[in-house]
């Protein structure tokens, strides 16, 4: 994909003003259609066991960006900024809209509070993630951006407001960042960050400038180099940088954080860390994604290790693009492709993707938003997949049974309880339309969600793992703090329960490694546990 084609742009500017031509002569029809019509109508009941459309009754629909200036999108973020129990949403509009903060106020709506809170942003910005920096219990900020506009991270101050430590951070980039994760790979407390950099026109940039060690004083370290990831971050030379989708994650069960990064043109890799500061490049051949886009990382099959999505491009030509990824962990950090068995390929042009257990029966579904513009056809009214879980380690597409329908130009997307009923509601994140947020009517099983308290400096105990039984089946999962695609999802852990009645035991496995032990622990809860 080359975005700085001049024609690129033209195709796509000619592609907008068609469409609204469009939309002109159809009237609502055509608008409801394509971007929804904001949902949460009176006149109009939820429909049962489907996800409904409430953006306009939450108190969100506000005007989209307009004409980003790359197509990979904008972004959003999610998690609880002001300490209040429920969870809150930022949006990012680009160069010529202020970033939108949504205070989320309790009864299932949300105050647009962002120039109050200091976060009225403006500029090319990109992939926002929420993440407590400097260990005051406070979600703090970062704001990506391309083009001309910098990489940026804001401290929040605890009353509801955030101040610009960018200069004070000391991370300067010399190009555009794309994606950001947060996690604590050295083991010293606190959060460090990955940021993604894709800008093939700089294919001669130094690999630098993206493994981010904190040091502790709301400074951070360039340790790209010292780290090892530098040698082959940028394997696919010829394309240049091509990274899009970090996280974090224990894929080989040592208690220390290793490091999967999705990227375009067959470029994604494992990193596994060494417990000495570096990382060695473990991927092989069978990880190849074509043009890896989004990335989850859950245990999807319930066998105690983490396994990763990747989403990519699909043709019914396969010497175009073979479609979306499934990485089975084989238990010790390696991995098989079983995308074929689990029947996930077919995802249409893929961005943003997440693990997570809309029905609650116990098993993780697979949700992910797509499409492309002018540039390829097929791809302009790509619908969004939701794919469902047998129980089997396979999944069924049932997006349009369920009524997860988006035929926008998806680029973020993030799964989350924004109403405080136990399920998780999907927010969608299109390039240059509307967002929309799906609340969840599903019907379902039982549920816990648990957040977890630590000591300072990780407060949200990135890293840690939660394991539960019930009636002999057994689940994880890892707090994370990374990214779907230019989007996050909150550091929590939710569970389907099925029909259990009672949870046997739960363990917190800290990372710290020391252990925190429930048992015959209340379902339908939301569960917060200190250490």
């Amino acid at each position: 994909m080359d975005f700085h084609d001049p024609m690129h742009h033209f195709r796509r500017a000619l592609f907008l003003v068609c469409l609204i031509a469009l939309a002109a002569c159809s009237g609502d029809w055509f608008v409801t259609s394509i971007f929804g019509s904001g949902g949460g109508s009176p006149v109009v009941p939820p429909t049962p066991n489907a996800f409904n459309e409430v953006t306009t009754a939450a108190g969100l629909r506000y005007p989209p960006p307009q004409l980003t200036i790359m197509p990979i999108g904008a972004g959003a973020a999610c998690g609880d900024y002001d300490g209040d129990g429920w969870i809150d949403i930022l949006v990012l509009r680009g160069r010529n809209l202020p970033t939108l903060l949504f205070r989320n106020r309790g009864n299932g709506t949300f105050e647009e509070v962002g120039a109050k809170a200091g976060l009225d942003i403006t500029g090319n910005t990109c992939g926002p993630c929420f993440a407590d920096i400097d260990g005051d219990g406070h979600l703090d900020l970062v704001v990506g951006g391309v083009v001309d506009t910098p990489f940026r991270m804001y401290l929040n101050l605890g009353n509801g407001t955030f101040k610009d430590i960018t200069a004070q951070s000391k991370i300067v980039l010399s190009g555009l960042s794309c994606g950001s994760a947060f996690g604590d790979y050295d083991l010293d407390g606190d959060l460090d960050l990955f940021i993604t950099r894709w800008e093939r026109q700089h294919p001669t940039r130094k690999a630098d400038e993206y493994l981010w060690r904190n040091n502790g004083d709301l400074t951070f370290t360039d340790v790209s180099v010292e780290s090892q990831i530098s040698k082959t971050v940028r394997v696919n030379v010829l394309q240049g940088d091509v990274t899009f989708t970090p996280n974090f994650a224990d894929v080989n069960n040592d208690g220390w954080p290793d490091l999967l990064l999705v990227a375009d043109f067959v470029s994604s890799r494992i990193y596994i860390n060494k417990k000495d500061g570096t990382f060695e490049d473990t991927t092989t051949p069978n990880i190849n994604d074509d043009n890896g886009m989004g990335g989850a990382v859950a245990d999807y099959d319930n066998d105690g290790d983490l396994d990763w999505f990747v989403t990519s491009i699909f043709d019914d030509d396969p010497k175009k693009w073979t479609g979306n990824r499934m990485y089975r962990n084989k238990g010790d950090g390696t991995f098989e492709d079983v995308t074929t068995q689990a029947g996930v390929r077919e995802g249409g042009w893929g961005w943003a993707c997440s693990f997570s257990d809309f029905n609650q029966d116990g098993y993780l579904d697979i949700a992910h938003v797509n499409g492309w513009h002018a540039d390829v056809l097929p791809f302009v009214l790509d619908p969004s997949r939701l794919y469902m879980s047998n129980g089997d380690g396979t999944f069924t597409e049932s997006a349009e049974q369920f009524g997860f329908l988006d035929q926008g130009q998806g680029r973020g997307m993030m799964c989350l309880d924004y109403d405080n009923d136990g399920d998780l509601d999907i927010f969608v994140e299109n390039l240059d339309q509307p967002w929309r947020l799906f609340r969840n009517d599903l019907e379902k099983g039982n549920y816990l969600i648990v957040t977890l308290r630590a000591p300072s400096p990780n407060t949200a105990a990135v890293g840690a793992r939660v394991h539960i039984s019930t009636g002999g089946k057994n689940q994880m999962r890892e707090i994370h703090c990374g990214s779907n695609y230019i989007s996050q999802d909150p550091s929590n852990a939710h569970f389907g329960l099925g029909t259990a009645t009672v949870i046997d035991s739960l363990t917190v496995i800290w990372p710290d490694r020391t252990v925190t032990v429930k048992t015959n622990v209340a379902v339908n809860q939301r569960l917060v546990i200190t250490k």
